[in-house]
C-alpha cells in the first residue's frame, strides 16, 4: 500500500487490488481461449481506478497487445504516463487533436468521413503513418461509418492509404444484452468486412463484443474482446465468483452524536429520524462523488463489519446510523468493496439499488478529492 501520507491529505481512499485486478485478467484469457485476443478498457480513468496504474498492471500479460480509452486527452495522459504499448482512442477526435495523436502513436478510430484524410495529411507531415482502426455504426448511432457510407469511404481510404496503417475495424452494440439486437447488428458488421475484403482492404484485427455480451456468448469474439467492467467487478446477474471486485471505497467517521426519534437530519430538514439512534458523521459527500439517490433509499455502508443506513447527504459530509457497531471517531466506514477485515459490499449491489450504470458508474464519479492507494 501506498504510503500515509497519500491518505492524510485525503477524507477516503479507493483501495485498489492489482494483484485482484491480475486475477480477472487471468480469468478472462482462459475465457477467451488462445485466438482471441483481450483489449482492456480504461476508458475514465480506468473506470476511475487509476488508468495508469492499471496500464502497469496489464503490461505484466505479453498476450495483451492493444489497450483501449475513449479520448484522445486520455491516450496523451497514458502516453506521459510512460505508456507505451497501442492505444486505441475509440471515441471522436478533434480536429486539434490529430496532430498529437499521430506523433503519440494513439491508434485513431477512423468513424468519420474526411477524417482518413486529415489523419493522413498530418502524417505525411510528421514523417509517419496514422494507426486507424475502422469504427462501423451498426445500429447505436453515435459516431462510426453506415454501411451506405462505405464506398465514399473505400475511395477516400484509396487515395491516402500511403500514409494510414489500417490495423483493425470494430463496432459497438447498442444494445450488448439483447442478443437478437447484437444479432443483427452483427450482422451488418459481417457485411461491410466482406465490401472491404471484396475491395482488397485487409482487417487485421476484428471486434465487435464487449463484457456483457461476452458473458453471454462467444458467438461474436472474432479477433478480439474489448473489457472494461468485467476487468474490475462480476456481471450484476448471475455472477459466478470467477471475478473478483479490484476497488473498495473507504472513508472515516469524523463525529458521533446520539439523536432521538423524530429530530430532523441534514439541509431542508427532510430526513426525520424514525428511532433513537447514534448517527456518524463521515467525511465525504456527493463532492466526491458519493451518489446522492443512496442516502436518499438509506442505502447501506459497512461500519465495523455490519450494514448501516445512509441517511443524508452533502457536499462534503454524510451522515449515517451507526446504532448498535460500538464504533468511534476515526474508524473506517466502506461505502463498497471489501473493508479492513474483508467483509463485502459489492458495488453492483449498490449500484442497483438506484438504477446506476452498474458498479463501475460508481468508481467513476469519483472525483480527485479520493486518494486512489494501490496494493498487491
Amino acid at each position: 500500500m501506498n504510503g500515509p501520507s497519500s491518505l492524510q491529505e485525503k477524507n477516503s481512499y479507493l483501495l485498489v487490488n492489482l494483484n485482484t485486478l491480475r486475477g480477472n485478467v487471468r480469468t478472462i484469457l482462459g475465457e477467451l481461449g488462445r485466438d482471441v485476443q483481450l483489449i482492456p478498457v480504461l476508458k475514465g480513468n480506468a473506470y476511475g481506478l487509476g488508468a495508469a496504474a492499471v496500464a502497469r498492471a496489464l503490461s505484466d500479460f505479453p498476450e495483451i497487445k492493444l489497450i483501449a480509452v475513449s479520448h484522445a486527452s486520455e491516450g496523451l495522459q497514458l502516453r506521459r504516463a510512460g505508456i507505451a504499448c497501442d492505444i486505441l482512442v475509440m471515441g471522436g477526435v478533434l480536429p486539434f487533436q490529430i496532430e498529437a495523436a499521430v506523433q503519440a502513436g494513439l491508434t485513431v478510430s477512423c468513424a468519420r468521413l474526411s477524417l482518413a484524410e486529415e489523419l493522413a495529411e498530418a502524417a505525411a507531415k510528421l514523417g509517419t503513418k496514422a494507426k486507424i482502426h475502422l469504427k462501423i455504426d451498426t445500429g447505436l448511432h453515435r459516431i462510426g461509418i453506415e454501411e451506405e457510407e462505405i464506398p465514399a469511404w473505400i475511395a477516400e481510404y484509396r487515395r491516402c492509404e500511403e500514409h494510414l496503417s489500417l490495423d483493425g475495424a470494430f463496432t459497438h452494440f447498442a444494445e450488448p444484452e439483447e442478443l437478437n439486437r447484437c444479432e443483427r447488428q452483427f450482422s451488418v458488421f459481417l457485411r461491410v468486412l466482406a465490401m472491404l475484403e471484396e475491395e482488397g482492404i485487409r482487417i487485421p484485427l476484428r471486434h465487435a463484443a464487449a463484457s456483457a455480451t461476452f458473458e453471454s456468448t462467444d458467438r461474436f469474439s472474432l479477433d478480439a474482446v474489448r473489457c472494461g467492467r468485467r476487468l474490475y467487478m462480476d456481471r450484476p446477474d448471475a455472477a459466478d465468483g470467477s471475478i473478483r471486485e479490484v476497488a473498495s471505497w473507504r472513508s472515516y467517521i469524523t463525529n458521533l452524536k446520539p439523536r432521538h426519534k423524530g429530530d430532523l437530519v441534514g439541509y431542508g430538514e427532510k430526513t426525520e429520524l424514525d428511532r433513537d439512534c447514534l448517527v456518524a458523521t463521515v467525511g465525504v459527500g456527493y463532492g466526491d462523488g458519493l451518489n446522492q439517490d443512496l442516502t436518499r433509499i438509506g442505502a447501506p455502508v459497512l461500519v465495523g463489519g455490519k450494514r448501516c443506513r445512509l441517511l443524508r447527504c452533502c457536499m462534503d459530509q454524510c451522515m449515517v446510523d451507526v446504532t448498535d457497531t460500538g464504533c468511534r471517531v476515526g474508524d473506517e466506514v466502506t461505502f463498497f468493496g471489501y473493508d479492513a477485515e474483508g467483509n463485502f459490499l459489492s458495488s453492483q449491489e449498490v449500484a442497483a439499488m438506484v438504477n446506476s450504470d452498474e458498479g463501475c458508474g460508481l468508481t467513476t464519479a469519483l472525483t480527485d478529492r479520493v486518494a486512489r492507494v494501490y496494493t498487491d
